[in-house]
């Protein structure tokens, strides 16, 4: 039996279907104003994280490498290392931004905004 479809409009409709997925974006993460960060693919997610002051911080580390949460400025707060499934967590400081980022991996960074409460 012959195909009825000419070739260009199987790859048209099959192109169509693909753009059609179930996968994750892959975009940016909007700041996040929960209180959770999870540190996956080696990025903190959300990157940017919003909390009143005196409100406990958690990142929790989901891949499989490790992975630190160290203040920009050397002193604010410093997890260590935190092997998969490592959890840190932080009681938010005086009101201010705080930028942080992963001394094993210097691309992954992060902002901590603490608000007065």
């Amino acid at each position: 039996m012959r195909n009825r479809f000419p070739p260009a409009l199987a790859l048209l409709t099959g192109g169509l279907f693909a753009c059609f997925s179930d996968r994750p974006s892959t975009g940016p993460e909007p700041p996040g104003n929960g209180t959770d960060v999870a540190i996956r693919n080696f990025a903190y997610v959300p990157p940017a994280l919003t909390v009143a002051a005196g409100a406990v911080v958690t990142w929790t580390n989901e891949d499989d490498a490790a992975h630190t949460v160290s203040a920009d400025d050397g002193e604010s707060f410093e997890s260590g290392i935190m092997n998969e499934d490592g959890v840190f967590e932080l009681t938010a400081p005086a009101p201010g931004t705080y930028e942080y980022h992963c001394e094993v991996h210097p691309f992954m960074t992060g902002t901590l905004t603490v608000t007065a409460e």
